[in-house]
């Protein structure tokens, strides 16, 4: 197991979602419930200098970086455009209020994928939302108990995504436009749960353990490999991505929400960033492929199930 250092950057309240963006050299996260997009420069021995700090007033479930220096967001409830001048162009509310947006990603045909989760309490009645390139918005499910960690195969033929709540990562084929049936991949025992997700080159999941102090990996069958996972000097680490110009270094992402006072002091770098080199690599991200907002066009925004 390898231990992963703090990337020296400012403790968030519940840092998420980090992507590499290859285009500016630059990794791109969030602090979900600050409300807060940021953006730093990642050297070599794993280290972030934020560059950019956008704060939005409200959630950021996550941050897709564009170009131009724009950011595709998933605000509290609707998805929006922030402009490299900070101007929020804003979509109609997808949710119901119980509900905000959660993690998101890229999909291979650069179709923006994005999950929910309650805000009173347990439910069954979360979805994966994927926006068309008409703007519409085609329901993948809509039974979760919290929406969170997605990815695909190094060939885009499986998706895999996360139901935190019930401890699950599902998997289901996947093509420009048809997908599989979903099916239990990897369950996890009482106690621990899957948070965001990266998927090597080698087709590896790198499944952050909310609680368990750490990134864990699974082959394609689903087989751990424990002597690839990643120890941080934090309880909850909530994501995971591969960083760098040849995304050989593991950015992890954690929270210090849920902690008393003696954990943040024997925890002192919990919501920070912290940086490993394991012998892996990442996948480059998929561009976005512009789509209407949803609210934004009067023929888009329908929702299609």
């Amino acid at each position: 197991m390898i231990d992963a250092r703090p990337a020296g950057t400012p403790n968030y309240v519940l840092s998420e979602g980090p992507i590499w963006h290859a285009a500016t050299e630059t990794l791109v996260w969030v602090d979900i419930e600050a409300g807060l997009v940021l953006r730093g420069e990642l050297d070599e021995c794993g280290r972030v200098a934020v560059t950019r700090r956008t704060e939005l007033g409200e959630y950021v479930g996550c941050a897709i970086p564009l170009d131009g220096d724009r950011i595709l967001v998933a605000l509290t409830h609707s998805l929006a455009i922030v402009g490299a001048d900070g101007l929020v162009e804003r979509g109609s509310e997808l949710l119901p209020a119980h509900q905000r947006l959660n993690d998101g990603s890229i999909d291979p045909q650069g179709r923006l994928v994005v999950g929910s989760l309650s805000l009173s309490g347990d439910a069954n009645d979360n979805v994966l939302l994927r926006l068309e390139t008409t703007g519409e918005l085609t329901v993948l499910d809509d039974d979760l108990g919290l929406s969170n960690g997605l990815g695909w195969s190094p060939n885009g033929a499986v998706f895999y995504s996360t139901d935190t709540a019930i401890r699950t990562i599902f998997r289901r084929s996947y093509g420009a436009e048809t997908i599989g049936a979903r099916e239990p991949f990897i369950v996890f025992d009482e106690g621990v749960y899957p948070d965001g997700l990266t998927v090597d080159a080698s087709g590896r999941l790198w499944v952050a353990i909310w609680g368990g102090h750490g990134v864990r990996v699974f082959d394609d069958r689903g087989d751990e490999l424990a002597e690839l996972g990643v120890r941080i000097p934090a309880p909850h680490s909530s994501s995971v991505a591969f960083a760098g110009p040849a995304l050989d270094q593991l950015v992890i992402t954690s929270a210090s929400r849920d902690l008393d006072g003696a954990e943040r002091m024997r925890w002192p770098d919990a919501g920070g960033l912290f940086g490993a080199r394991p012998d892996a690599r990442g996948i480059p991200s998929t561009p976005w492929v512009k789509a209407p907002l949803p609210g934004l066009d009067r023929d888009a925004g329908a929702i299609r199930r």
